[in-house]
């Protein structure tokens, strides 16, 4: 065989070689290039992941912010409320000694505060938590107690103002009044009852005409005689209510809740 023989046989037999090495170069390629892709997938999964993570642990933080400040808020509104209504009627109603028609119109200005404590407090109720909810309502309890206390003294001061005021014209009539008044406070409670004897009715009687005589409203006879109720045992005081609602406020404030999880 001439050699340009032998080298058509080496050629036929180079090319399957060439091919087959070719061919796992290109498989090895390709298993790489697999691999890396499938490392860059898992760690692109990653890091969407823990991008998502945080996203939805600073949507839950924002959130929790957000509620905090909606209930801090509230808290604040209602408690500014319940001020608003207790000084006004400690500064404006509860003092001094005023004429009937001037006290029920101070005491006619205390019902829209009243409105407006009461509105706050559906709204702090709504946000809660439980502690805090409780102690609105007790708040508001107490300082409608207190209120309706400071209106009872005004109106008795009232009847006290307008009784002194017909002195001028019914010297003995008002003197009389007030010698009869203490003995009604002591039967008063059994007006109406089995238990009132003869001269207790004969004694408010003559009180009542002794009223229509100095032209004083016969509703102020009642404000002068009917003794003051005490305060239920069940209702918290003012001033200790006040400070159990800024505490349990404080405290719910401050809670660091735990976040939701996914």
């Amino acid at each position: 065989m001439d050699l340009q023989g032998i080298g058509s046989l080496v050629a036929c037999v180079g090319i399957p070689a060439t091919l087959v090495i070719g061919r796992w170069q290109l498989r090895g390629a390709l298993r790489t290039a697999e691999e890396t892709a499938r490392a860059g997938q898992v760690q692109a999964d990653a890091s969407y992941r823990a991008a998502l993570d945080g996203v939805r642990a600073q949507g839950r933080n924002d959130h929790l912010q957000w509620q905090r400040g909606v209930q801090r808020e509230a808290y604040a509104a209602f408690l500014q409320s319940v001020l608003s209504y207790t000084d006004t009627s400690r500064n404006e109603v509860a003092v001094g000694m005023f004429p009937l028609e001037e006290t029920q119109s101070h005491i006619a200005a205390l019902k829209p505060l009243e409105t407006d404590m009461s509105h706050k407090a559906w709204v702090v109720r709504l946000e809660g938590p439980e502690a805090v909810t409780d102690a609105t309502k007790n708040l508001q309890l107490s300082a409608t107690r207190m209120v309706l206390t400071d209106e009872l003294h005004a109106r008795r001061m009232s009847a006290m103002y307008e009784t002194d005021a017909r002195a001028r014209t019914h010297r003995r009539e008002v003197t009389r009044i007030w010698e009869l008044v203490p003995v009604a406070q002591r039967f008063w409670h059994t007006i109406g009852t089995s238990d009132m004897e003869e001269s207790s009715e004969n004694v408010l009687r003559e009180l009542r005409n002794l009223f229509r005589t100095c032209e004083i409203p016969a509703g102020l006879l009642a404000t002068l005689c009917e003794p003051h109720e005490p305060v239920p045992e069940d209702i918290t005081p003012f001033h200790e209510a006040l400070n159990d609602f800024i505490r349990a406020a404080s405290e719910a404030l401050h809670l660091v809740a735990e976040p939701p999880t996914a």
